[in-house]
């Protein structure tokens, strides 16, 4: 059985010459791919030695791909399958004509390690078969996406045409695999018939679209006269696998019809089976033989088909690049990020604000500790100790003090960079207006405030944020004092909260109908407030591949609409969440209603002393406390975690600044050099030259204007006085700023980048930040 052999444009090219001269032939990728990543894709600091190990790495792979010879072996397919998938993976636009032949190289490369298989094994004819339908799907996919790959004329094997023809071709081996697999295992007559008649056609295919007059030349006469003489062979076996049904089936007339068939086109047939038919017939059935043109035609099955191109080529891929996005999708990221946190921020302030309302709500009503009294004589209701242990499983006093005494330190050190940033621009400032001034018109650079606009507004604008935070600081300080005292007792061990609580007198009322029914409805609060932290958690952790959907939207209009894209994709993962915050909300309305109904039952039933009313707010306050307690535990980790992540992007715009003030003296001293130089004579130009090197003099020698001390920074100094107003805060000459983020108790730290509405359109983050690509 022969099986024929697709070879690469590369491949057929490469064999013609030497080694040395494809090497010599072959482009250095490095360096305008490393241009090419520079102004189309966004990279950190942080991954710029990845990208360039991995660009390296490419163009060892593309060496190894395209100079070197390629067995006919899977290690050999691997290298041109790990390169396609790589390349492919950079969206180059000037690499489509690479990624076409690379493409087509990699079907050949399969359509020849499936030609050399041996076929003794099951094993071997299964890859053959498998590699035949992958190479048969790559020329289906090249022969629709060819054109739009390829901006110029195609060569002629990759003309749609020529990949129509080949894609049959490996379609029709395939189907011959299965054809020698069933011949192995001895099939029935009727199943080979099958597989035997769809070969014919799918040669039948191959012929005509080999015969086409663009094919023409394409293929060599072996090709034609192969394709040719297996349209024949497998359609003169498919008469004859027919014959033997008949013949099982008694159908004598049409067997020897069928075989008689089979003698036009193969001789074979004839020679070993045709002559002893044709005795039988003539001694023993005098059988009439049927007209072959009435016969019904052989029923066929298809049991090959092109395998679409679906993900990596490479089994094993791993993308080099893939910390890589376009700028545009990346911004498009951002832009969807700050929408889908901004979502998430405002589904949890709600959730958060009605836990608050709910839990004041019963602490008013003293309940459940209220309804522990009328059961239980015991000092310390069992709600109350369930709060204490929890609050001290949870770090209790020691925990939310260690936290407080943290958080300074960190605004300090933001404040630290932020204001060593803008003392560093405001001292590059005076130094270029102080040339200015001294040399008038010869100073002809350009200011200072036309290049430093944008970085005064990025300092700004950070200034903003760490004032929202201090603000939020306060906040939490001040909710901290107002409850702990409290707080302190709640995290003692149970027989001092015990001593602590007043002491009860006897209740007469027991435990009542009312009292059951309360008791449920707090049951119900407690699953309540578990569902809703679950919830809080689904919206947190819910997350998509929204760069897929960018990538997409680029490369087919070259735009990216993240508005409707984003939307969209934030209706489909948040819709059924934000349906269950509602729900969990409207739950919450009626479980109050219910409550509030079924306490006033319960007011008018108990019977409280003076002593029992002092208990009663006692137990109030401490449930208060421990609800504040697990409140402001949460809101000081976000705090924490607001700080840590706040300054590595200060630290970046310093690093801009730093780099954009060392650029700007390298110029200033330049400029200085030439102005010394071109001084020739006379007394204009000597009070040049003296103000010049007195400059020069003064900066050489360390003796300019020393830099400004940063301010004490004594905001913490006294804060447990401090009882701010929470809202707009005020400049030095008492005029409200608006703040674009005001904090809550519910979240009082900005939440990058969703605490922010529409982040990355106000600016909050610096236009050029550099991201990674998952922030």
């Amino acid at each position: 059985m022969c099986f024929m052999e697709i070879y690469g444009c590369y491949q057929r090219y490469s064999n013609s010459i030497s080694i040395d001269q494809q090497c010599r032939l072959m482009v250095d990728l490095v360096k305008p791919l490393t241009t090419y990543i520079d102004s189309v894709y966004n990279t950190s600091d942080d991954n710029k030695a990845e990208i360039s190990e991995a660009v390296q790495e490419l163009n060892k792979l593309r060496s190894k791909a395209c100079c070197q010879p390629l067995d006919r072996h899977q290690s050999a397919l691997d290298v041109v399958t790990r390169y396609y998938d790589q390349l492919a993976s950079l969206s180059l636009s000037d690499g489509s004509f690479e990624r076409a032949a690379i493409l087509f190289n990699c079907a050949a490369l399969m359509s020849a390690i499936a030609g050399s298989q041996k076929f003794h094994t099951d094993v071997e004819i299964k890859t053959s078969a498998s590699l035949f339908q992958q190479a048969a799907g790559i020329f289906a996919k090249l022969r629709d996406s060819v054109l739009g790959m390829v901006q110029q004329d195609p060569t002629p094997d990759l003309m749609p045409d020529t990949l129509a023809a080949l894609s049959a071709i490996m379609v029709a081996q395939a189907q011959e695999c299965i054809y020698i697999k069933g011949k192995k295992d001895n099939m029935k007559p009727a199943a080979m018939t099958k597989i035997s008649a769809q070969l014919a056609d799918f040669y039948v295919e191959a012929q005509k679209l080999m015969a086409k007059d663009v094919v023409y030349g394409v293929f060599d006469t072996v090709m034609v006269s192969t394709v040719t003489g297996k349209l024949l062979t497998y359609q003169a076996l498919s008469q004859f696998h027919q014959a033997e049904v008949d013949a099982e089936n008694r159908k004598i007339r049409d067997q020897l019809s069928r075989l008689q068939e089979a003698i036009k086109v193969a001789e074979t047939a004839q020679n070993t089976i045709g002559k002893r038919s044709r005795m039988d017939n003539d001694l023993i059935y005098h059988e009439r033989v049927t007209d072959f043109r009435s016969l019904a035609p052989l029923p066929k099955a298809a049991l090959a088909k092109p395998t679409p191109i679906t993900g990596p080529l490479s089994p094993k891929f791993k993308d080099m690049f893939s910390s890589l996005v376009p700028v545009q999708v990346h911004n498009a990221m951002q832009s969807y990020e700050a929408r889908k946190a901004e979502l998430i921020n405002m589904e949890t302030v709600r959730m958060r604000e009605a836990t608050q309302l709910m839990n004041g709500f019963l602490s008013s009503l003293n309940l459940p500790a209220s309804l522990d009294d009328v059961t239980s004589t015991e000092i310390l209701p069992e709600s109350i100790r369930r709060k204490s242990i929890k609050l001290k499983e949870n770090g209790g006093l020691a925990e939310i003090l260690r936290l407080l005494r943290e958080l300074p330190s960190f605004y300090q050190r933001n404040e630290e960079i932020l204001s060593k940033t803008s003392r560093v621009l405001n001292n590059e400032k005076e130094s270029d207006d102080t040339m200015r001034k001294q040399l008038s018109t010869k100073w002809n650079r350009m200011p200072s405030d036309q290049l430093t606009g944008p970085l005064v507004q990025e300092i700004g604008k950070f200034r903003k944020v760490l004032h929202t935070a201090l603000e939020a600081d306060r906040m939490n300080r001040y909710k901290f004092n107002t409850h702990r005292q409290m707080i302190e007792l709640l995290s003692k061990n149970e027989s001092v909260l015990k001593a602590a609580i007043p002491g009860q007198t006897a209740h007469s009322t027991g435990e009542t109908e009312t009292v059951r029914k309360l008791k449920e409805l707090m049951k119900k609060w407690t699953d309540l407030t578990q569902k809703r932290e679950q919830l809080e958690k689904d919206l947190k952790s819910t997350n998509c591949d929204i760069a897929t959907d960018f990538l997409r939207a680029l490369a087919e209009s070259q735009l990216i609409n993240e508005e409707q894209i984003s939307k969209e994709k934030i209706n489909e993962l948040f819709g059924a969440l934000r349906n269950r915050v509602q729900k969990s909300l409207n739950d919450q309305e009626a479980l109050m209603n219910e409550i509030q109904t079924w306490n006033n039952k319960f007011s008018g039933e108990k019977a409280v002393s003076d002593s029992g009313l002092k208990r009663e707010r006692f137990l109030t306050t401490l449930a208060q406390a421990a609800d504040v307690y697990a409140e402001l535990r949460a809101n000081l980790e976000e705090g924490t975690k607001f700080y840590n992540i706040l300054t590595p992007i200060l630290a970046r715009l310093q690093q801009k600044v730093s780099d954009f003030v060392f650029a700007r003296q390298a110029e200033k001293e330049d400029l200085m050099r030439q102005l010394q130089l071109s001084i020739v004579s006379g007394a204009a130009q000597q009070a040049v030259v003296g103000a010049v090197s007195s400059y020069f003099w003064n900066y050489v020698t360390g003796t300019t204007a020393a830099d400004p001390p940063i301010p004490p920074s004594n905001q913490y100094e006294s804060i447990d006085s401090l009882i701010p107003q929470i809202g707009n805060a005020q400049n030095s000459q008492g005029q409200s700023q608006s703040m674009t983020f005001q904090p809550t108790f519910s979240t009082p730290y900005p939440n990058f980048p969703g605490a922010f509405p529409s982040y990355q359109q106000q600016g909050y983050f610096p236009p050029n930040t550099r991201f990674p690509k998952n922030p």
